[in-house]
């Protein structure tokens, strides 16, 4: 969706800003599109408060701002390439998308990739968005340098090692603008990817086997089918061997086409089709499928439809009991889920607010399209059953965000505030989320 404003700067009256969700709609004072560092500079500098927004793939309200609101949607160019190293300097702007099509191009890939490619790149990594496989861990650890404008409208550059690298690269907006991002990459690989169905118990007796059996594994759950959807994949150099028709059927008619339709027929009687159409794509869905495709065709899945979403990570050693009981407060809690229920995996890291923090993780989420009231008490009921658990709230997604709850589960949170301070002494960055969350400005 373009964004609803022109290029450059813009003062007075403007259409409101809508995330992907549709849940966040707010109208700021002005939104700055500048298109070099020097122009974000000023931008920052004359600014009574600054938020930044991406591509606004997200369903957080860390964007919103009565003030300035500054997109990179001008900054998304690949800077430099440099072949020996395989790394990649990009504008911060830059969608996963466009990244992924011009590292193709060249017969390079990033290394892991979640399910969606909206996302720009300084979006993805200051929320901790993740992909899934044991030996990767969120997809900021690929970056190895960044440049941003802080708070008080100065650049500072941070690279991989440097003291406060692993609390500003997922940063939230806490610590400034970032602009651009140098990637560690990989030469161009394939996928060797399997999709099959599966007994839910099975695959939770079996967890560990398939987790170290496959270098991205995950698994789709359409509420209430006693069987799981799982993906299979393992990284190869052999040639591609996917048919461009079989793809189209499954991620374009079947998944697209045919499961909007179905959608749109639940509405004549939710609470009995919605059970009946997921057992049904469960079965179509999960038809056994292997193919060796590039990579990132490996990771994506097809667009989704707007729906509400949150995604919380929990430790892995506890995954089959959480499992077992993710099942049954799904099927217990009295409502009808006609989205794909997506349960990922990834490997701990050290960045000082990334919900994987010094643990590896299970993904579990609830994906749901309902009315606002009962989506309400869907989120109330599974952010219950996260915080039971000690989960900690993916930053992009919806959630309470309890301040008290998360001062528990991040274990640097009061060294993440002290150093937003250093970065923006004058509270320039934060807004009324970051203030209430996180606590900084």
């Amino acid at each position: 969706m373009a964004l609803d404003y022109p290029v450059g700067m813009h003062r007075g009256p403007l259409r409101q800003v809508v995330n992907y969700g549709r849940n966040v709609v707010f109208a700021p004072a002005e939104i700055a599109t500048p298109g070099s560092a020097a122009e974000l500079r000023e931008v920052v500098r004359r600014a009574a408060r600054v938020r930044v927004m991406g591509s606004r793939h997200s369903w957080s309200r860390a964007i919103v701002t009565d003030d300035t609101l500054v997109s990179l949607e001008r900054m998304t160019r690949v800077l430099a390439v440099d072949a020996a190293t395989l790394q990649v300097t990009v504008q911060a702007g830059v969608t996963l998308r466009a990244l992924i099509a011009q590292l193709d191009r060249r017969g390079l890939a990033l290394a892991n990739l979640g399910s969606i490619d909206r996302q720009t790149v300084a979006g993805a990594i200051s929320t901790g968005t993740h992909g899934t496989g044991l030996a990767f861990q969120c997809l900021a650890a690929q970056v190895v340098a960044l440049r941003l404008v802080d708070g008080r409208g100065e650049e500072r550059a941070l690279r991989r090692g440097d003291a406060d690298f692993d609390a500003v690269v997922v940063g939230l907006g806490c610590f400034g603008v970032v602009y651009e991002v140098t990637l560690q990459v990989v030469r161009s690989f394939q996928m060797h990817a399997i999709t099959e169905r599966a007994p839910f118990d099975e695959v939770v007796d079996r967890l560990d086997e398939h987790l170290r059996g496959f270098d991205h594994f995950k698994l789709w759950w359409l509420v209430p089918d006693d069987h799981v959807i799982v993906f299979k994949n393992r990284r190869t150099d052999a040639p591609r061997n996917d048919n461009e028709l079989v793809r189209w059927f499954k991620d374009e008619l079947l998944s697209v086409a045919v499961y909007r339709s179905l959608v749109a027929l639940q509405r004549l009687d939710r609470e009995r089709l919605v059970p009946l159409c997921n057992r049904v794509l469960g079965r179509e869905v999960g038809k056994r499928y292997e193919r060796i495709c590039k990579s990132h065709v490996g990771f994506l899945t097809p667009d989704p439809p707007v729906h509400r979403e949150t995604e919380w990570a929990f430790d892995l050693a506890d995954a089959p009991r959480l499992l077992r009981e993710y099942r049954r407060a799904l099927l217990d809690g009295g409502h009808t889920y006609n989205f794909i229920q997506e349960v990922r995996f990834s490997r701990g890291d050290d960045f000082w607010l990334s919900p994987a923090y010094g643990r590896d993780s299970i993904w579990l989420g609830m994906y749901n399209m309902d009315s606002d009231e009962r989506w309400a008490d869907q989120l109330r009921a599974f952010e219950a059953f996260a915080v039971r658990n000690g989960g900690r709230p993916h930053w992009g997604k919806e959630a309470g965000f309890d301040p008290a709850y998360l001062r528990g589960q991040l274990p640097r949170l009061e060294d993440f505030r002290a150093l937003a301070a250093r970065y923006d002494p004058d509270g320039k960055l934060a807004n009324d989320w970051a203030r209430r969350v996180l606590g900084v400005g």
